[in-house]
């Protein structure tokens, strides 16, 4: 039965071996498409091998690969030679000829709407992505950051979000919650359409052996509507392991009311994240402070 929904036809093998390659649960497959974990499993089984294009746009933007990678092979088709046409009388070729110009007209007509909305949808989309964290932090102790996207769009779409972290340091907790592999490997998917919004979390590094002090982070913003837009997280992208508070901009040992407020500017308003405040507005109410290696604390100078 013919309907108005596009659909396109998936290999249950192509799907499952990009899953496992990736290593990606049904589970995520399901949530970044928005059907059950049977549906994936059947799927991959085989079992409904036709689904919405929708849905296959969806499931690649999962897998971050163009539809055509999951797509079934197409059968070849067998055909038929053409049955010689009889003789046309001339009521019959005028007919025809007539025929011919309303197909015209109408593939001609196709033809414009079909451009107008490829290169209407085709409009780039402004995107940002823009990452917030401290320059410095004591090694082992957390440390948030905070990614502000931003992007602007004729029409509803869905964005993946993706930040690894260097060896060395891991993921304490997101928000909102992330989907996390390795303690380091951090993604997002958002389908709340375009706009402006944060994704947080909290994380700490602590020094491998050989002494590195130094950690760099990266990060990638993906935005798919009739095609791909990937851009790279911006902002501060490195932390230097050192003896002061991460709040401590500029390592003079002490809290003063500037970098008080930058803490709350920054980090302190976002909803869910457990950032030490409390921590932070000790060490300022002091007329000094200093990090005792052997106790793993911040020691106030009252």
């Amino acid at each position: 039965m013919k309907t108005g929904i596009a659909m396109v036809r998936v290999s249950g093998k192509k799907i499952r071996s990009l899953r496992e390659g990736q290593n990606l649960t049904q589970l995520y497959l399901a949530t970044a498409v928005g059907v059950t974990t049977e549906t994936i499993s059947r799927w991959e089984r085989q079992e409904a091998p036709t689904l919405k294009e929708e849905n296959g746009l969806k499931l690649a933007e999962a897998f971050a690969v163009p539809l055509e990678d999951i797509l079934a092979p197409v059968e070849e088709v067998v055909e038929p030679e053409p049955e010689p046409e009889p003789e046309q009388t001339l009521p019959a070729l005028s007919k025809k000829r007539n025929s011919i110009i309303s197909l015209a007209a109408l593939v001609l007509a196709a033809a414009i709407v079909f451009f107008y909305f490829t290169f209407k949808g085709n409009e780039v989309v402004q995107l940002s992505a823009q990452r917030f964290m401290p320059a410095h932090s004591v090694a082992g102790h957390p440390f948030p950051v905070v990614i502000v996207v931003d992007f602007e769009s004729g029409k509803n779409s869905s964005l993946l979000l993706k930040e690894q972290l260097p060896a060395g340091c891991r993921v304490v907790q997101s928000v909102p919650q992330a989907i996390v592999a390795d303690s380091a490997f951090l993604k997002w998917i958002d389908t709340n359409g375009s706009g402006k919004r944060s994704f947080s979390y909290i994380a700490n590094c602590a020094a491998e052996q050989g002494g590195q002090d130094s950690f760099s982070f990266e990060g990638s913003l993906l935005v798919r509507q009739t095609r791909k837009q990937e851009i790279v997280v911006n902002g501060r992208s490195r932390i230097r392991l050192s003896g002061f508070h991460w709040a401590d901009s500029d390592k003079d040992n002490i809290i003063d009311d500037e970098e008080l407020l930058a803490v709350y500017d920054d980090f302190g308003r976002v909803e869910g994240l457990n950032v030490d405040v409390e921590e932070v507005e000790t060490i300022w109410m002091g007329s000094a402070y200093r990090w005792d290696a052997k106790q793993l604390i911040f020691e106030i100078v009252p």
